[in-house]
């Protein structure tokens, strides 16, 4: 399996894992404000970073290129930044929450860009 594979699937085990215990003290505290930021944790951080790493690990190929690797830190670098913000936003920080909430929006959105053009490469036709 090549590296960036490896990198965004073990992310996703993270990822999950953290969503879990998340869920897990926001259940037992019944804090459940922390919502937002627990189900993008799970869904862009476990389901989207797996889904990326399989699709790697199907084309070596794509992960080789620059873009790959330009995704991959955007994908990540705004998942942990969006999740960050919603965490202090919905805690009651908004002075510093809302921003990063914001930012890191704007990322994973530049990522996802990114992911849709690699497989666009991907599935467009192929020159013999």
């Amino acid at each position: 399996m090549n590296a960036l594979a490896a990198f965004h699937l073990r992310a996703a085990a993270i990822y999950v894992a953290l969503g879990m215990v998340a869920g897990i003290v926001m259940a037992a505290s019944q804090h459940f404000e922390y919502g937002p930021a627990h189900g993008h944790l799970n869904l862009l951080g476990f389901a989207s970073a797996a889904i990326y790493g399989l699709v790697l690990k199907d084309r070596p190929d794509l992960a080789a290129t620059r873009l790959a690797k330009v995704h991959a830190i955007l994908a990540h670098l705004g998942l942990v930044v969006m999740t960050i913000g919603l965490t202090l936003l919905f805690s009651g920080d908004a002075a510093t929450g809302e921003p990063l909430a914001k930012a890191g929006s704007v990322i994973v959105l530049l990522g996802g860009l990114a992911f849709i053009a690699l497989v666009f490469k991907a599935t467009g036709p192929r020159t013999a």
